[in-house]
């Protein structure tokens, strides 16, 4: 069982520990790391400074897509006259959030579970590393320091701030302050039209929120496929979300129970009023722990540089997750945390990704993995593209959910896929098979080949293969 050292009276104030590794974080990354480590038999211990899970547990991943889940059963049953279920309903914000702490509790508390049966120590305090080898824990009224062979620093990341519209926690919130909030506000000015803010826009729009979202790139979601984000930017406007691409928040005062703030567009100035702002304009990483100090190489956002190993320029010291830069995803930090975790105990190798599927919890939902069909053709590949709409898929329309596609983008001369973007009902489900098939080098045939049951949603990866290979099924050969 996992000793939580802080607790242990008999220690003196000061003490010195010896560990093979010390994790510094309790989040995806950390956690993953750590658990990995001593099941291949190395000593390790966790050090977390707030909540093991870290944010995508207590106020990322998981409570976001709990408030997602409770917004689209409310949506739906607004909407269940159009299959034959009547009756009104309501949303209640207050016990939305003791269902969602419940959902939170339960799996922070099943982190420290696995944490404890497969014997890693957890210690609680902040961690600040004085050397390659030790590391300084503060907290609990208790010193100590660690002795260590290797450190896996997986401190995560926070929100940005914006240095002209500070958080106040009431009127400027960041992501983590808006489902601590007492009541949801009516009105929202939305800085930031990525995944964070068009994800809230869209929940928050769904419930009567009036959403208005800035974005200063020119389309939002930036960097996604373009024909994707166009046609997703039609369904948010439907949802009565407004949106404002290659524009900024100038100016902003708060004014009695309201913010009175500026929209500076193409040199015209828009004035809105609002009851809170999110801010919601990116991450920056955890790193101010010392990483700097003994010689860590930093880039100049502050994020860790590592190799394929998670191993930074000095061989003791490696790191995973947000702290060492873009995606922000807790997915991307399990897989790091393994790699960290096995090249340490010296049965793993780095690994480079071919295919980082990531998701947008909106409505319809979006997906993507691999290359896009632009980014194929600019790195030589010529490009077969297979579509299937889920207007053509019978699963979707027994779900009313009949919106959005499925686009594969495949190397012609091998017949490997290289790529896949999705927008529609569940995809968040679907990317992962052509994940799969990009890690695999897994040729379009093979899906296309493969059965798929019907009806599902699932079907559509098949006709979209088919549809590369210039036979598609369930819809109709695209004229050229």
């Amino acid at each position: 069982m996992c000793n939580n050292l802080y607790l242990e009276e008999a220690m003196p104030s000061h003490n010195v520990m010896g560990y093979k590794v010390v994790v510094i974080g309790g989040g995806p990354g950390g956690y993953v790391s750590a658990i990995r480590l001593s099941q291949l038999g190395v000593k390790t211990a966790v050090v977390e400074s707030h909540l093991l899970g870290g944010e995508c547990t207590n106020y990322g991943c998981i409570p976001t897509k709990s408030f997602i889940k409770s917004v689209n059963i409310y949506w739906n049953a607004k909407k269940g006259s159009e299959v034959g279920v009547l009756g009104d309903v309501r949303y209640d914000f207050a016990s939305f959030k003791l269902w969602k702490d419940k959902v939170v509790s339960r799996v922070r508390d099943g982190v420290r579970y696995l944490c404890e049966e497969n014997n890693v120590n957890i210690l609680e305090g902040e961690a600040y590393i004085k050397s390659p080898t030790r590391v300084e824990v503060k907290g609990s009224g208790q010193d100590k320091t660690l002795d260590v062979e290797k450190i896996v620093v997986a401190t995560g990341s926070s929100p940005t701030q914006l240095p002209n519209i500070p958080y106040d926690g009431r009127y400027i919130i960041s992501s983590k302050d808006l489902l601590q909030l007492d009541r949801l506000p009516d009105r929202i000015l939305v800085i930031g039209g990525g995944v964070i803010g068009i994800e809230f826009g869209v929940a928050l729009a769904k419930l009567g929120v009036q959403v208005t979202v800035v974005e200063m790139m020119d389309q939002i979601l930036p960097g996604f496929d373009p024909e994707v984000v166009r046609y997703a930017t039609r369904f948010f406007s439907k949802l009565g979300v407004r949106i404002h691409t290659k524009s900024i928040v100038s100016d902003y005062r708060v004014s009695g129970n309201e913010v009175e703030a500026t929209i500076r567009k193409q040199g015209e100035d828009v004035k809105v009023n609002v009851d809170s702002v999110l801010v919601a304009v990116g991450r920056r990483p955890n790193s101010n722990i010392g990483l700097k100090e003994i010689g860590v190489q930093l880039d100049p956002r502050g994020h860790v540089i590592t190799d394929e190993s998670m191993r930074t320029n000095l061989p003791n010291v490696y790191a995973v997750g947000d702290v060492v830069g873009a995606p922000y995803l807790a997915h991307k930090a399990f897989k790091q945390g393994l790699i960290a975790a096995e090249s340490i105990a010296g049965v793993g190798r780095g690994y480079s990704y071919k295919a980082v599927p990531s998701v947008v919890y909106s409505s319809p939902e979006i997906a993507f993995t691999g290359l896009t069909e632009e980014e194929a053709k600019k790195v030589g590949y010529q490009v077969l593209v297979g579509r299937f709409p889920f207007t053509a898929s019978a699963r979707a329309l027994t779900e009313s959910s009949a919106e959005g596609y499925v686009k594969i983008v495949v190397d012609k001369e091998t017949g490997k896929v290289v790529g896949a973007q999705m927008i529609g009902p569940e995809v968040s489900e679907l990317i992962s098979e052509l994940a799969l098939a990009i890690e695999s080098g897994i040729n379009v045939e093979e899906i296309a080949l493969t059965m798929h049951p019907h009806p599902t949603l699932s079907e559509a990866l098949m006709e979209a293969a088919e549809d590369a290979l210039g036979r598609p099924i369930h819809t109709l050969k695209r004229r050229v």
